[in-house]
């Protein structure tokens, strides 16, 4: 046999076996669609997130850039004064959020600064006039510059607001939720567990999301998460999702609230997980919160 003869031959075996492990490959993740569909769309979402990622990071290659231990912050020249307070409230979010998650991002954090409020807009293709200071995506956030919301004296004031009032730990919250679950989360969960973090570590959140939700006719939760921000009171939205989460907590424990999200991340909906960590179903859970907010 020549050395020609051999070479095709070798060169046909391994794209045989290369075949053979593409068509077993697709095999079984038609088994897996089939037997756990909800389990082979967070694989999915996963490769599609880190591809979104991978996108921005290109994106903004040329921008400025200041590098912590787990966050990178790319920013515009008109940032420049404002970028280390934009990273050092996100490293000082981190450590609260790892230790209550008990997750760590395996990559540094891509926070991207937008210096108008009409830039962050376009790079979601939103409405200029929407309010957002901080938005997570797709494994990437995405903060308004703290000097078109911030009116400041002195650059320590501005730090003093932006540590106390900014996004930098509701939105590394989504992130982590996101990671954990991926993507297998409901809109009105997320929020709600953001809020409860952001209380948690800074004490105070927007006057918006303070006000009571007693006295006031409750979202269905299951309205509540693709129809999220179509919902006309989005300061109900926000309180009764956050209302929830801490219903949750003081009836549960925040150790079951951690058990939904590990369920979730395993394929469950939101419905099995509930009953497996909390022995109720969502309607009953409903009902129950409809009650203690009542009370409350």
């Amino acid at each position: 046999m020549s050395f020609l003869d051999a070479t095709f031959l070798g060169t046909n075996f391994l794209l045989k076996k290369t075949v053979q492990l593409v068509l077993a490959l697709f095999i079984l993740f038609v088994i897996v669609s089939v037997r756990a569909p909800m389990l082979s769309k967070t694989y999915i979402y996963s490769i599609f997130r880190e591809l979104s990622k991978a996108q921005m990071m290109w994106k903004t290659r040329s921008w400025n850039q200041n590098e912590g231990e787990h966050f990178i912050v790319r920013y515009q020249s008109a940032d420049r004064d404002i970028a280390r307070l934009v990273l050092d409230a996100a490293e000082n979010a981190y450590i609260p959020i790892r230790r209550d998650f008990a997750y760590a991002p395996k990559d540094k954090v891509l926070i991207v600064v937008y210096p108008t409020r009409e830039s962050l807009s376009k790079s979601f293709g939103w409405d200029a006039d929407e309010s957002a200071m901080g938005v997570y995506w797709a494994g990437v956030i995405r903060v308004l510059s703290p000097k078109q919301w911030i009116e400041a004296d002195t650059p320590e004031d501005m730090k003093a607001v932006f540590e106390t009032r900014g996004p930098m730990a509701h939105e590394f919250t989504h992130l982590v939720v996101d990671y954990i679950t991926r993507g297998n989360y409901p809109r009105w969960l997320t929020e709600g567990i953001a809020l409860y973090q952001e209380f948690k570590i800074v004490g105070d959140v927007e006057e918006e999301y303070r006000q009571p939700v007693s006295g006031k006719k409750l979202y269905p939760l299951n309205m509540m998460d693709r129809q999220f921000d179509a919902l006309a009171d989005q300061s109900l939205a926000y309180r009764q999702s956050y209302e929830a989460v801490r219903y949750i907590v003081e009836k549960h424990g925040e150790s079951k609230l951690w058990e939904i999200l590990v369920r979730l991340s395993m394929g469950e909906t939101i419905n099995q997980s509930f009953e497996h960590a909390l022995d109720m179903n969502l309607d009953e859970f409903q009902s129950e919160f409809a009650d203690w907010v009542k009370s409350n």
